[in-house]
Parts: C-alpha cells; structure tokens; sequence
C-alpha cells in the first residue's frame, strides 16, 4: 500500500501508534486510514489496547511507589512512637578499685529534655540499667546522668541519647590517706623522729610531730593497723579507720624502767 509514495505497512502503523513518524509519514497514514475503514478500526483498536497496557504499568508502578511510601512512613510512624531503650553500663575500674571492699550498689540520676529528673537504685548484682522511656525523636539530644555511691567518686556527665552507654566507676580516696600528729602524753610535747609504719609503708615524724601516708588502691582497706615507735616509748598498736579529713592524735607514753 502506497500514499504519496510512502508505502503504508504493518510496521508504519505501529510506529504511527508510537508516536514514531515524521510529519510527511504521519499525515500519509491519516490519509491512508481516512480513506480505509477497516484500516481505521485496527489502528483504533490497537490505540485502545496499547493505552490500557501503558495504563496497567503506570498502575504497577504507581502501587508499588504508593507501597514503599506507605512502608516508609510506618517505619517512621514506628520509629517516633517507639520510645529509645537506653542501656546504662556502671563498671568498676580495675586499677582504682579495692579488692577488699566490693562495690555494694549506689543511685543514678537521669535528667534529658527538661523532663522530671529520676532516681534509679543501683545493685550490685545487676549494675546495668535500661532508661526505657526516651522518646526516639530524642535521638542525639543531651542526657545528664549522675551517678553516686559510698566510697566512690561521683561521676556527673552529660552524653547523647543512644542505645548503650558505660560509665567508669572510681573509688574515691577516703580510705588511701593516714595523716595525724604524734606527741608526748606526759608534757604534750611533739615527738619528732617517730616511725610510723602501716602494712609495708613507713614514715618518719618532723619537728612537729606531723606524719601522712598515702595508701595504694590495691592495699586500702576499711580498717587499717598502723605502728607508731620511738626509742624510750611504749610502742602504739592500733586498729583505726583510714581517713582524708580526720587526723590522727596519738600519744605515747614513756617506757616504764624496771
């Protein structure tokens, strides 16, 4: 089939369906169907059935755009309605810890977003905690956390909001320091030159009587017994409680001559 020497095929006609045609080998074909009937129903039906396949893919499409859109959003719906599990690990530093005296518990304060501060008890069984009530959408944003026991430093810190955090956990030095002054018991007088020894420390008095020794995390310990001697004294052998503020007045009194 021939119009205006363009030859009018099966392939002409489905590229004319397309959209695919040069201006003189598109108005050829509408001459050609204006003038065959049966020409024009086939083009016709096939525009039909070629519109509704475009339309069924732009439905898939569209449906499986409208599913991610609506499965990403879930998840974010999820994500902000969920509240953020905060797991607070308190671990004990090996190097400032005393085998002795085990850690027997303490408080945490939490305090995020201007919300109410609350106080957690701390065991020693389980010195881990879970902050379960952060919202998500607080991701990120400041946590001030103080945490407190007997014997320990405090440790007050700020961190993000995230899944897991560990706080480092210090004996404080209450118990590593033995300070005092030594005198006579008759006059009063400072003795000077007194040895004063705990487990394997030894120090010497001044002019003044002062001494102070500093105790080693590995070797501190509740209750300590210190010996304080001197030529022409009664040796003094006591049990005390070590302490960082309190000193200690120990008088010696003289040897009794047989």
């Amino acid at each position: 089939m021939r119009n205006d020497k363009i030859e009018i095929t099966d392939e002409l006609l489905a590229c004319y369906l397309e959209g695919k045609l040069t201006a003189n080998e598109k108005a050829a074909v509408e001459r050609y169907l204006s003038e065959h009937d049966e020409a024009m129903d086939a083009v016709m039906l096939a525009r039909y059935e070629l519109g509704l396949k475009r339309a069924k893919r732009r439905f898939y499409i569209f449906g499986v755009l409208a599913l991610i859109l609506v499965a990403v959003l879930g998840l974010l719906a999820w994500r902000l309605l969920t509240p953020l599990q905060m797991k607070v690990n308190i671990i004990e530093e090996k190097d400032y810890a005393i085998p002795s005296l085990p850690f027997k518990g303490g408080t945490l304060q939490c305090e995020y977003a201007g919300n109410a501060l609350q106080t957690i008890a701390i065991v020693p069984e389980n010195p881990t905690v879970f902050l379960n009530d952060i919202p998500y959408h607080l991701k990120g944003s400041r946590v001030h956390l103080v945490f407190e026991a007997n014997g320990y430093q405090t440790i007050d810190t700020v961190v993000k909001a995230q899944r897991s955090v560990e706080l480092s956990l210090r004996r404080n030095n209450d118990l590593g320091v033995v300070f005092g002054r030594v005198y006579d018991f008759e006059n009063g007088q400072p003795l000077e030159g007194a040895t004063v020894s705990l487990l394997d420390i030894q120090t010497i008095t001044d002019a003044l009587g002062q001494f102070r020794i500093e105790i080693p995390f590995d070797k501190q310990d509740a209750a300590q017994r210190v010996m304080i001697a001197k030529e022409g004294y009664q040796t003094w052998d006591e049990l005390y409680r070590p302490s960082a503020t309190e000193p200690w007045l120990v008088a010696l009194e003289k040897e009794v001559k047989p």
